[in-house]
């Protein structure tokens, strides 16, 4: 703790006084007066999950160590535009707070660490969420101003998404690095499955000779969408001939219809035919945030450690007993042929 500053008298200086004294804080901001539904460390970061933001706060102390400025202010920033009422929130950032922060996983895992990449895995996802929608809505408003009729002269305007292209590289990035982000989660749990990435990993599941759960299944169903997400962002930052991203813009086919903008992937291994951009933004999007969800419900499982001789379980909360809708998985303990999750 900092060293008071004190006058000949033995008295804390002013700024001492407040500093240490009792305060409190606005946590609203113009577009977001929604209700405050969390708020739990995160390393240094204090953060505040509001229905429809997540906040950072960082007090004077943080921002001026050596007391020198007496006006110095706490800050709040946001974090993200998606609150609690996102699903991907609940699914991701709430429920690992949840399996994270109560002290029943086994002591040699660093839940700080754990944590610090779940909140970077939840803000790539919240920009992920950003870019769909504004490319969702900018479709619907290009659309919306078509002119529909063939001209005379048998021309025909197309309506545009400006920098299709762009916008679907950004996104391919921000997917990889989630997913790069779990897998560094991963090997907090499995030091050594950092030699092989995801393969590596189910390889090593797969050799386990008992079978505890179905993790290993759960694996061999994500490896092909977790390659395929990494062969973009190799096709995005280093393209070939056989290893490319293609976009298009707005399109008529033969028949005369629109085409909404497309995204197809050229691999080798995992190829992607054209598909609708938006599409494929929403079905990454809710994806990686389902694998995301069971990987930590599966880590936290093999992981847990008893309590007082009896074992923790990983249970599926009744809908009625949960905090947020959307934290589906939480601890629970058998009392007599009953699981009951824990308050």
């Amino acid at each position: 703790m900092k060293k008071p500053h004190t006058d000949n008298r033995g008295e804390k200086s002013p700024i001492d006084r407040l500093r240490e004294g009792a305060g409190s804080m606005n946590l609203n901001t113009p577009d977001d007066t929604s209700e405050i539904t969390g708020m739990f460390g995160v390393g240094d970061a204090l953060l505040v999950v509001k229905r429809l933001g997540i906040y950072e706060i960082k007090l004077a102390d943080q921002i001026d160590p050596e007391r020198t400025n007496l006006n110095t202010p706490n800050t709040v920033q946001r974090l993200s535009p998606f609150g609690s009422d996102a699903p991907f929130v609940g699914k991701i950032l709430l429920t690992a707070h949840g399996f994270l922060s109560k002290g029943h996983l086994l002591s040699d895992l660093d839940p700080v660490a754990a944590m610090i990449h779940v909140l970077e895995i939840t803000k790539n996802i919240a920009e992920m969420h950003v870019l769909t929608e504004r490319c969702t809505e900018d479709q619907k408003k290009a659309v919306a101003g078509l002119e529909r009729k063939i001209g005379e002269d048998r021309s025909f305007i197309l309506p545009s998404l400006v920098n299709v292209d762009i916008r679907c590289r950004e996104f391919v990035q921000k997917s990889d690095h989630a997913l790069r982000e779990l897998f560094n989660l991963v090997k907090l749990f499995y030091s050594d499955a950092g030699k092989g990435g995801w393969e590596r990993l189910k390889e090593k599941i797969d050799k386990e000779v008992d079978r505890i759960d179905n993790f290993d299944e759960f694996l061999s169903g994500s490896l092909p969408f977790l390659q395929q997400i990494r062969n973009a962002r190799n096709a995005v930052e280093h393209p070939r001939a056989d290893q490319k991203l293609v976009t298009k813009d707005f399109a008529v086919d033969a028949q005369n219809q629109l085409i909404p903008p497309t995204i197809e992937l050229i691999h080798p291994k995992t190829p992607l035919s054209s598909t609708s951009a938006v599409e494929f933004m929403e079905f990454v999007s809710k994806n990686i945030t389902d694998i995301v969800e069971l990987m930590i419900v599966f880590l936290s499982a093999r992981h847990v450690k008893s309590v007082s001789g009896s074992p923790v379980q990983i249970i599926e909360i009744p809908i009625e007993r949960r905090s947020n809708q959307y934290v589906r998985y939480g601890y629970g303990i058998c009392i007599g042929n009953e699981l009951v999750p824990f308050s």
